[in-house]
């Protein structure tokens, strides 16, 4: 089942490009939260991927020092059709010698080895920082022109991966929760999170669509700009009006679960209509005892910069972890993504 068209906030651009023509016209590089102890019972490697997904490389790692595959811990899942730079993690004695050097490890190179004194976490990150070539650019012009927009902020949307090719983790969150079982632990999980992605873009796409993307109404729940503390707004007051405008608060929308609704009064019943549109979604992530969170709406590019090579455009900005890229570029061109015909070959 295919993922439901989404609103644009500025409007759909009106030029075009390909998108990951080629594995490096996609770099992402990790930025941890921590800086490595240098020394501990964990060891820490950086490492350089091409073609490979990060379950991928774990599994590899897991085979090479022996270790099972849950032993091997990363800050996040990078994509594929890359190359990115990112951290693994496992536990190894101290005094016990690792020969790197030997290792094959496909389509990889180690580029830093550390010490640590804890485990890697899942969203230890600072930030991921993107390097993107969209190539065939039908109007660069019209492509800088848009920069300026979205360097005030795009929709928060989770990207097109998350629900896997043409849709098909969505379509396994359907079948989960209309009683098929799905024993693998991993793939229930991606299914969960589709479903949760699923409902909370379609929060945003309309809160668009209603022109409130950027209105404080009463009842909200704002996020800080560049932290997770949430807060109620029991009244839209001009004052939280000019700091949403100000980019230093945020509008946030569910992703569902168990839990009393944050949200109250208009806002409650702007959510409860788009929510209740997607019930059997929201019903299935409460009877599997997620917890319920919130999650800013908006999304905003940090250090964007372009330049214009020939009849391609480079792009270069920093995302807080688990925010999409091409969030940012869909509402800058209209992309092609080349990556998803190597997929069907």
């Amino acid at each position: 089942m295919s993922v439901a068209p989404l609103a644009y906030l500025y409007g759909k651009p009106d030029a075009s490009a390909l998108l990951r023509q080629q594995a490096d016209d996609f770099i992402v590089e990790e930025q941890l939260n921590f800086t490595p102890s240098g020394s501990g019972e964990h060891v820490l490697l950086y490492i350089e991927k091409t073609g490979q997904n990060t379950q991928f490389v774990a599994k590899q790692l897991a085979e090479l020092t022996g270790l099972r595959a849950r032993d091997i811990s990363y800050a996040g899942l990078k994509d594929r059709h890359a190359v990115t730079r990112q951290w693994f993690c496992f536990k190894w004695p101290i005094k016990a010698e690792l020969n790197t050097q030997h290792w094959v490890l496909p389509g990889c190179q180690i580029l830093q080895i550390q010490r640590h004194y804890r485990k890697l976490r899942l969203g230890a990150l600072k930030a991921n920082h993107f390097q993107i070539r969209l190539r065939q650019v039908s109007e660069a012009s019209s492509v800088l022109k848009r920069i300026e927009q979205v360097s005030q902020g795009v929709p928060n949307y989770y990207g097109e991966q998350r629900f896997g090719i043409n849709g098909g983790n969505l379509e396994l969150a359907r079948q989960l929760f209309a009683g098929q079982s799905i024993s693998d632990r991993k793939l229930r999980g991606l299914a969960l999170s589709a479903a949760r992605s699923f409902v909370f873009n379609q929060q945003v796409s309309a809160r668009i669509t209603a022109a409130m993307f950027n209105t404080v109404l009463n009842g909200d729940v704002l996020q800080l700009n560049g932290s997770g503390s949430v807060f109620r707004v029991p009244l839209a007051e001009a004052g939280l009006q000019q700091r949403l405008t100000d980019l230093d608060v945020h509008l946030t929308a569910c992703l569902p679960g168990l839990g009393e609704p944050m949200v109250s009064a208009d806002a409650a019943v702007f959510e409860q209509q788009v929510l209740a549109q997607h019930s059997e979604l929201v019903q299935g992530l409460i009877d599997y005892r997620l917890s319920a969170e919130r999650r800013a709406i908006r999304l905003l590019p940090q250090q964007l910069t372009s330049s214009v090579q020939g009849s391609d455009m480079v792009l270069s900005f920093a995302l807080p972890p688990g925010c999409f890229a091409t969030s940012v570029l869909r509402e800058l061109v209209q992309y092609r993504d080349c990556s998803k015909t190597q997929d069907l070959e």
